[in-house]
């Protein structure tokens, strides 16, 4: 597991990722400072060899934009990226079953290792059917309790059916995020719940994102 970043290590960390994400390639140094106030071109070196060294880029030297975001999901052990088969617990209800990827209707990849999870847990109005575990994979709703790690549990559902204002499960560039949902102006938005993160839109047919569903309930380990 990396070590975790400061808070001003995670803003040049999120700046990088959302700007390769969005031109294609990675800023230059001058870029990174002239964004992040960052004044001398030796603070951006130091502070892009501080997230080098934690793993969380690689650099290229002597190249004006030699930095690579290293892939969160090669680093699973080949698992796919935060989403778990929900396990109901057998001889609660008839509805109990275990989610595949041959049920769903999307090819959103499933981890092997199943989630026990008690329906009683789950609000009244959920479908079990429906309901699946994911991982968040990133502290944006820190602010709302849900920390990087933290096991959701979610109902799969069209974006069409979740209301403005509810928390969802999204994954977007191969990651699954937990954000506050919103549709505004024919467009998805993202909202996160730390200053640190900034919020996303997109459209609704936007490859690169896909709304998982609405997150009901939070798991965490303690200790």
């Amino acid at each position: 597991m990396r070590e975790r970043l400061t808070e001003r290590q995670n803003q040049v960390y999120e700046f990088l990722r959302t700007y390769v994400r969005r031109n294609g390639k990675p800023p230059t140094l001058k870029e990174i400072g002239a964004h992040l106030d960052i004044r001398s071109t030796n603070g951006v070196f130091k502070m892009l060899s501080v997230l080098e060294a934690k793993g969380y880029i690689v650099r290229t030297k002597h190249e004006a934009r030699g930095i690579e975001i290293v892939d969160e999901v090669a680093l699973a052990d080949d698992e796919p990226p935060g989403v778990m088969m929900l396990k109901l617990k057998e001889g609660v209800g008839k509805r109990a079953r275990v989610m595949t990827s041959e049920t769903a209707d999307h090819p959103l990849p499933r981890s092997r290792k199943p989630l026990l999870l008690d329906p009683k847990l789950l609000p009244d109005d959920a479908d079990l059917d429906d309901c699946l575990g994911v991982t968040a994979s990133d502290d944006g709703m820190n602010g709302a309790g849900v920390r990087k790690g933290d096991t959701v549990v979610v109902e799969e559902m069209s974006w069409k059916d979740i209301p403005n204002g509810a928390m969802a499960a999204v994954f977007f560039y191969d990651r699954v995020v937990i954000r506050r949902f919103e549709y505004a102006d024919k467009r998805l938005h993202f909202r996160a719940a730390d200053r640190t993160y900034a919020d996303e839109s997109a459209r609704p047919d936007d490859p690169e994102f896909f709304v998982i569903g609405r997150a009901l309930v939070l798991l965490r380990t303690l200790g």
